[in-house]
């Protein structure tokens, strides 16, 4: 995949990453690289800003299009965290060509100011500290469950969503296979002829699903250290750049995150967390599925 990254104004850096760019009472900035922004940590606030990057799901080269998707961020991430997500903030020049947050001469991009969350907020944290409880799983389970039910439902025809599902398998297999070093060729073929034997063998199971309404455009990336568990439970950053990854079974994306779950607490604190949402939400999916 391409991932060609346009310069980003070596000035805008400078300008976030000094302290009293905040204001007077912040001492100073952490920042947090990731694969498509910036985080810049500033007291009890984090700003993000987008990297000027070009590949197959998004084209983020110009301002214009950095500053939509902030606004799309906000506004998509506002369904799971409306507490965490502020505002979007322009970033811009003035007369003296000084840099300041707002709109002015000239605008040079835009960043999404968000309530700061700590570390000890997050699900994951709690998960690798075994303070989770059924209590909290039953919260977990709960919002996304209210989540969930609150989005209309996507109606694709089967094949094509079939179709979706079995490119979605060549993609992670072409993935998988230019890493023979950490996992076995032969062991990728095994395991991608079993979800394409799978997905054949209960196409049946996908129409009843969509037929159901069980298909949604939700949050995306939905695993642990997205999910906060402190003044109320929600979740952050969903994949806000791509429509496409977004729409999912409800089952899929619950079934992502217990798995996060299994893998940092163990299979018990997984089907918690799946009974609790199964029977909020009134759904009886296939357990195979």
């Amino acid at each position: 995949m391409s991932n060609r990254m346009a310069a980003t104004n070596p000035a805008t850096l400078r300008f976030l990453r000094e302290p009293t760019t905040y204001g007077a009472d912040i001492a100073s900035v952490e920042v947090i690289e990731t694969h498509l922004s910036w985080v810049f940590l500033a007291g009890q606030h984090a700003f993000k800003l987008k990297k000027p990057l070009h590949n197959p799901y998004l084209d983020f080269r110009s301002v214009a299009a950095r500053c939509h998707a902030c606004q799309l961020e906000l506004i998509l991430n506002r369904r799971l965290a409306p507490s965490v997500y502020l505002s979007v903030e322009p970033i811009s020049l003035d007369a003296e060509g000084a840099l300041h947050f707002g709109d002015s001469v000239q605008r040079v991009d835009c960043v999404v100011k968000m309530r700061r969350l700590p570390e000890r907020d997050m699900l994951n944290h709690a998960l690798q500290h075994d303070a989770v409880t059924p209590a909290l799983l039953h919260n977990v389970a709960a919002c996304i469950a209210r989540f969930h039910q609150s989005l209309p439902a996507l109606r694709p025809k089967p094949s094509e969503w079939c179709a979706s599902l079995e490119e979605q398998i060549a993609q992670n297999e072409r993935a998988l296979l230019a890493y023979p070093q950490h996992l076995r060729n032969d062991l990728v073929h095994r395991l991608m002829l079993a979800q394409r034997s799978f997905l054949r063998a209960h196409a049946a199971w996908i129409d009843t699903r969509i037929q159901q309404g069980k298909m949604v455009e939700a949050h995306g990336d939905l695993r642990a250290e997205h999910v906060f568990i402190s003044n109320g439970v929600g979740a952050i950053d969903c994949l806000d750049f791509s429509a496409t990854l977004r729409q999912l079974d409800c089952a899929d994306e619950i079934g992502f995150l217990a798995l996060d779950c299994e893998r940092l607490a163990g299979a018990a604190v997984a089907q918690q967390l799946l009974q609790a949402y199964w029977q909020i939400s009134a759904d009886d999916p296939p357990t195979a599925l």
